[in-house]
Parts: structure tokens; C-alpha cells; sequence
């Protein structure tokens, strides 16, 4: 069996996906965990790609992916904020 760059892509997202929502329901993960927003940056991303480089591209999917991820890294982003400025308050006091 050859796997080819479209297919390993979408077991790329499916598994970064599936693992990020298993972790978030059975409590092992919050949404506020780097790990769970990067999974869903990861997934999403991947996803996007693939729906990006069909022929002819599937824009549904593509858009909502391509937000999804760009959502997840706003998590990141605000958890990394979050971080830092709890960081810095502790050093203060």
C-alpha cells in the first residue's frame, strides 16, 4: 500500500483531531492546555491542506479548516499571553 502526501496529510489531521476532543471529553485535557489548542491547530491545519491542494479545491472545507486552525493558534496565543503575564505578576509581588 503507497500512501501518498494527500493521504498521510489527512491521518495527519484525523489523528491530531480525534486525540485532541478524546483528551478534552475524558477530562485529561481543558482548552486552556497548549497541548489541546495545538492539536486542533495541527488537525485543522493539515486538513486544510488537503482540502487546498484537491483538484478542484473544496473551499467548504478549506475555509472552515483554514479558521479553525487560525482559531486554535489564538488559543495558543492567549495561553502563551496568559502565561506570561502570570509569570511576570509573581516576580513582581
Amino acid at each position: 500500500m503507497e500512501l501518498d502526501a494527500m493521504t498521510i496529510s489527512g491521518l495527519i489531521a484525523s489523528v491530531a483531531l480525534l486525540v485532541g476532543f478524546a483528551l478534552l471529553t475524558v477530562g485529561k485535557l481543558t482548552i486552556d492546555h497548549h497541548t489541546y489548542q495545538w492539536l486542533n491547530t495541527i488537525g485543522a491545519g493539515f486538513l486544510a491542506y488537503s482540502a487546498y491542494a484537491t483538484n478542484p479545491i473544496n473551499w467548504g472545507v478549506f475555509l472552515t479548516e483554514a479558521i479553525w486552525s487560525l482559531i486554535g493558534l489564538y488559543g495558543v496565543f492567549r495561553i502563551w499571553q496568559k502565561r506570561k503575564k502570570d509569570s511576570t505578576s509573581s516576580r513582581v509581588q
